[in-house]
């Protein structure tokens, strides 16, 4: 016997288009059908009762919660109610994803059980609304800088994954429509292969039944996406002056000690500065930027490894711009230090505080 395949569809305010939309999804095949009415109110009532008569789930928010809890309260029901299904697909009820690109997507959630399946618009053609055409490269730009992999639609609602990845889903943050730019950073993290599917774009009356608003939504969904690098740049100012403070303080302390041996006295009083500084940074870096309990157990030994490889790398640099270009070796420990600044958010995002678990290594 075939498992269930199970649509969730998050309605705000739906019109008409959602019972035709159900209509077109029946006809291809697909009945198992969950629609969480996310504080729609007693005006949308009919089209909700007609959605029940034709055989959907419809789950109730009393108050408008947004279409990460919407999405959250579905992924629950569908766990609990379903104790061997095939997959879940996640569709906007507003009539942009087509029921042939669900049932497709469906397939390849089957084939791919450990994957997160994205369904792709198509942004080149002509006819898209300028808000949703400026909103997506924006936002795709931003997170291919940040995550280093370029996901042309960020904002697609059409999903699907296998039941494996049912509990991730509901244990990441975000209540609206930046819950799924965190479920995108999430599966980078973590490691979970993406898998894009291209869809027919949509849009229907300049898509003005959106309850995405350009600017307020863009701009959530933007903070998600540099939040983690602005506390690093926060915690590393901290510790960047604690570093640099005492590598001046030492370069001058140990000149006396070590007379003529630049290179020496520049490396230990590198390594003493960097010392004192490194439990901080560990600490704020694990619990404040990269904070989460699946970081796994070895990222204090990956945390060391770096900051050898750092502390050598400064001290190496300092050392040949000083001896070779004559530099003043405090103006050129600034200058090396902001450079491997930017290489090492992304070594402790992929590498050092990556998540882990999901079948992957500690």
């Amino acid at each position: 016997m075939e498992k269930n395949r199970i649509i969730l569809i998050p309605a705000y305010e739906p019109d008409s288009r959602l019972i035709s939309y159900v209509k077109e999804l029946n006809g291809h095949g697909l009945h198992d059908i969950v629609i969480v009415n996310d504080g729609s109110g007693e005006s949308h009532k009919n089209i909700f009762g007609t959605l029940k008569e034709m055989g959907c789930v419809v789950l109730t928010h009393k108050y408008n919660q947004g279409k990460g809890m919407a999405l959250k309260t579905g992924y629950h029901y569908i766990h609990d109610t379903y104790p061997d299904y095939a997959c879940i697909i996640t569709a906007d009820a507003d009539g942009q994803h087509a029921a042939e690109d669900v049932f497709r997507m469906a397939n390849e959630a089957v084939k791919n059980p450990d994957s997160l399946i994205l369904g792709e618009r198509n942004f080149k053609q002509s006819g898209i609304p300028a808000k949703s055409l400026m909103g997506n490269r924006l936002t795709s730009t931003i997170f291919a800088l940040f995550f280093g992999r370029y996901l042309p639609d960020t904002q697609t609602g059409l999903r699907a994954f296998g039941p494996m990845l049912t509990e991730l889903m509901w244990g990441i943050l975000g209540e609206r429509f930046e819950y799924e730019t965190r479920v995108l950073i999430y599966c980078i993290r973590s490691k979970v292969p993406i898998v894009p599917v291209e869809i027919q774009t949509i849009y229907e009356n300049e898509n003005r039944g959106t309850h995405f608003h350009p600017i307020k939504d863009s701009f959530k969904i933007i903070s998600v996406i540099t939040s983690d690098f602005m506390k690093f740049i926060s915690t590393s100012i901290l510790c960047a002056a604690i570093d640099i403070g005492l590598a001046w303080i030492l370069f001058d302390l140990l000149r006396r000690v070590l007379p003529g041996a630049d290179f020496l006295r520049i490396m230990t009083a590198t390594a003493l500065a960097r010392v004192v500084s490194i439990g901080v940074n560990y600490f704020l870096n694990k619990n404040l930027v990269f904070c989460n309990e699946h970081t796994g157990t070895h990222s204090l030994l990956r945390y060391l490894a770096l900051c050898v490889i750092n502390m050598v790398l400064s001290a190496l640099s300092v050392y040949l711009l000083h001896t070779f270009l004559h530099m003043d070796e405090k103006a050129a420990k600034i200058i090396c230090d902001v450079i491997l600044f930017l290489f090492n958010y992304q070594l402790q995002s992929r590498w050092v505080f990556a998540i882990r678990g999901l079948n992957h290594e500690p």
